[in-house]
Order: structure tokens, then sequence, then C-alpha cells
């Protein structure tokens, strides 16, 4: 029998999923609360750097959040001249990060990234809750998970 897909690549999925159901989006991206990249659906863009971005983005958001008085942060939403990031909080485990053209229905990704991120945040948990045993060594393949942190 086949082997169960691993967190990562469930988390990937939903990514791609975000993409093609709605209209505008170019890419999408998970990444820890430090920067470590989870997975992605970028093209054209490095996604180590891109998730380094989102966590400081997140960070930000988060302090700012709290310190307005204004609760837990669910999202961020920057607005540039070409384009949307639109920052989730996914969980103590995992940052969403989206990225859409200049016209992208922002209520639309509101909407579709809610089921999204509660799936996400489903499977980031269970990486989270993964035993450290693949340190010594023996690597599993999986660039960017969130236990491979061997400071370097």
């Amino acid at each position: 029998m086949g082997e169960e897909p691993s967190a990562t690549d469930l988390i990937a999925d939903e990514l791609r999923l975000i993409r093609s159901n709605v209209p505008g989006v170019r890419g999408s991206i998970t990444a820890t609360a430090d920067g470590l990249l989870v997975a992605h659906d970028l093209q054209d863009m490095e996604p180590t750097q891109v998730a380094a971005l989102v966590a400081a983005t997140h960070a930000v958001a988060v302090r700012s959040s709290l310190s307005t008085q204004c609760g837990q942060l669910k999202e961020v939403i920057t607005r540039g001249s070409d384009g949307y990031l639109a920052v989730y909080s996914a969980g103590p485990a995992a940052i969403i990060a989206v990225l859409g053209v200049s016209d992208l229905n922002v209520a639309m990704l509101n909407f579709q990234a809610r089921k999204m991120i509660d799936r996400i945040t489903e499977h980031a948990a269970a990486l989270a809750r993964r035993p450290r045993t693949d340190q010594a060594g023996q690597g599993d393949g999986q660039e960017g998970q969130p236990d491979s942190r061997n400071g370097g």
C-alpha cells in the first residue's frame, strides 16, 4: 500500500488549492514564526527569502495588534502598486502568506483563505508534534521542516 502524504505535502496541496480557487493569486507560502520555510507555491521568487520576510511582517503585525489592544492577530494585508501580500496566522506553528495581483478580490481571498488556514493549522500542528529524531544526520530529505533547527 502507498505511503500517506507528509504534513508538508498536505500543506503544499492547500497552497496550490488557494491559487486555483481564487483568481489573481500569484502564489503562497507557509513558514514558521522564525522564518523557516515549510511549503510553498511560488514561481520566480526565492521561497526561503520570502519565508524570512513573511515572518518579519508577521512579527511586526503581531506586536502592533497586541500593543494597540486589537487582540490576537488574524491577518495583515499589504497593498502595493502591483499587488497584495496577505499574511495570516495559522495557529502557533505556522504563518501563511498569499501574493496576489493588483485586481485581486481581497474579500474572496479572505473567504477562501479561512478554510485553507484551518486545514494548514492542523497539518502544521502535526509537524510541531513530530519527534525530532532526524537531526543526527538522518535527514528525511524534506527541506525547510520546522524541526530542522541545527543552528545554521
